[in-house]
């Protein structure tokens, strides 16, 4: 029954619910109290009293979105992309990263990550992130976790928070652990940070991160007898050498299935190079997919949305971190998806493949689906958070749409095509999680923002140093020249 008086009234919004039948309601309201909507329609059959009203007219309200698939500590590479570009051949590229990865991160104890989480979340509330991903595998400082996973409880956002276990010859040995040491440290994890807001999960990033194939299994059982799931990072960019390598003729997921990680639901990130008959596997194990858009530009492969829509998978859309999307906002996100699409399709026709139907194309309305609903499934939250209804956490965000950038919208008739392929993290006005505003009129209402620029800023200054990586930066400083342009 709803209380005769809630705690927040949204009114003369435009509403977009993500509820079952997707009703959007174009003039319409939002009231949620301890926490919880508790009521949604019309205008005019609103019959809500509140302590604090908002007048919404000329904002859309929606389910806050996910970033799906999330590295936080790597924000301390932001800019990166530029300094390795191009990137032609990935696996090399990665080989390369690691390097600096690990020596810049051998070197970020709790009160860094802190820092640099907080800086990072701070960024995802402002683009309209209530909740978000995070593999954590730079473990050569085993409290580093311990920091940045503070800074997303501070932040009052939602996390599905993964401690990775890696052992492979490629990780520095101080990085390395044994699997009963990594679920350990995982349920460590848990005890400090699970709430209703986060939880803690372990895995591995893929299985060349592994030295032995057989610690899969050992990390499924493990997580399964502490009752935690599995995060899995499905990449294969070697596009299937590396399990011929190892006698294996089949596909990344087929070997999963082998060890062992589809025998539970499972988080599957990227889920890339899945061959046609794996989606199906995916799909029947109840995988949850979360998809990144920005990487199937580096590798030219696309994003083949339409087959995990196909067979009914709707993925969640993430960014893999400052160190690969520079840009964190979940509108360019959506926009690369659909992009990303077209160009796997253009590949599929060339090749005799007929079109995807139309119900399994990437438009305007799926992106906003799958920012929200496949966000939240992706990362087991969907019975908590994706939709405004009625018992659902009051995660929303209030989207202006009065700017210049965003104008004009066809009497409205246009005004979700505009959202998604014109809107920014410039258009977000306020964020809820769990009723609680975390942001209003664009500016946070518990970080100071201006000193979590500055101290990240302080502390990357003392990361480069301490580990020699000077010499290794664009010389953009005064005296001195750098791919024809000079610096004074």
């Amino acid at each position: 029954m709803q209380p005769e008086t809630v705690d927040t009234l949204i009114r003369d919004a435009y509403v977009v619910t993500m509820d079952a039948q997707r009703r959007v309601f174009t003039d319409g309201y939002v009231a949620f109290d301890k926490g919880r909507v508790v009521a949604a329609g019309p205008m005019a059959g609103c019959a809500v009293t509140a302590r604090e009203v908002i007048r919404a007219r000329g904002r859309i309200v929606m389910p806050g979105m996910a970033n799906a698939h999330n590295h936080l500590i790597q924000i301390a590479f932001r800019g990166y992309n530029d300094d390795r570009w191009p990137v032609l051949d990935i696996p090399a590229a990665v080989a390369v990263l690691l390097e600096q990865l690990h020596g810049l991160t051998g070197r970020i104890d709790a009160e860094r990550a802190y820092v640099l989480t907080r800086l990072h979340m701070l960024d995802m509330l402002k683009a309209g992130y209530t909740a978000t991903h995070d593999e954590h595998f730079t473990n050569i400082r085993r409290d580093s976790a311990d920091g940045s996973w503070a800074a997303v409880a501070d932040s009052g956002m939602r996390g599905f928070l993964c401690r990775c276990i890696v052992n492979a010859e490629r990780i520095p040995e101080s990085g390395r652990e044994t699997v009963e040491a990594g679920l350990a440290e995982a349920e460590r994890l848990r005890g400090g940070f699970a709430s209703d807001r986060i939880e803690v999960a372990a895995g591995f990033l893929n299985f060349q991160f592994l030295q032995d194939p057989d610690d899969m299994r050992r990390i499924v059982d493990g997580a399964a007898a502490i009752g935690m799931r599995v995060d899995v990072d499905m990449t294969d960019n070697s596009r299937g050498a590396a399990l011929r390598a190892r006698g294996y003729a089949g596909g990344q997921v087929d070997y999963y299935r082998d060890f062992g990680l589809l025998d539970r639901p499972v988080y599957a990130g990227k889920a890339v190079s899945v061959l046609p008959h794996e989606y199906e596997l995916l799909a029947r194990h109840d995988a949850r997919v979360a998809v990144v858009p920005i990487l199937r530009f580096f590798d030219g492969t696309g994003l083949h949305i339409h087959d995990f829509l196909r067979h009914g998978i709707l993925p969640g859309i993430g960014t893999d971190a400052p160190l690969v999307s520079d840009c964190q906002s979940p509108f360019e996100a959506m926009r690369l998806a659909i992009l990303a699409q077209n160009i796997a399709v253009k590949k599929e026709r060339a090749d005799g493949r007929p079109p995807p139907e139309k119900a399994h194309w990437a438009v305007a309305e799926r992106m906003l689906e799958m920012a929200t609903l496949g966000g939240a499934r992706a990362l087991f939250m969907e019975d908590q958070t994706g939709a405004i209804e009625v018992g659902k956490a009051a995660d929303c965000v209030m989207v202006d749409m009065a700017h210049a950038a965003t104008q004009p919208t066809a009497k409205d008739r246009r005004l979700i095509g505009a959202l998604v392929w014109a809107g920014s993290t410039l258009n977000v006005d306020t964020v809820f999680v769990a009723g609680r505003k975390l942001l209003e009129g664009g500016r946070s209402t518990l970080i100071d923002e201006e000193a979590a620029m500055v101290e990240a800023q302080t502390v990357l200054a003392e990361l480069i140093d301490e580990a020699g990586l000077d010499g290794v930066l664009p010389p953009r400083r005064a005296g001195a020249g750098f791919r024809g342009w000079t610096y004074i």
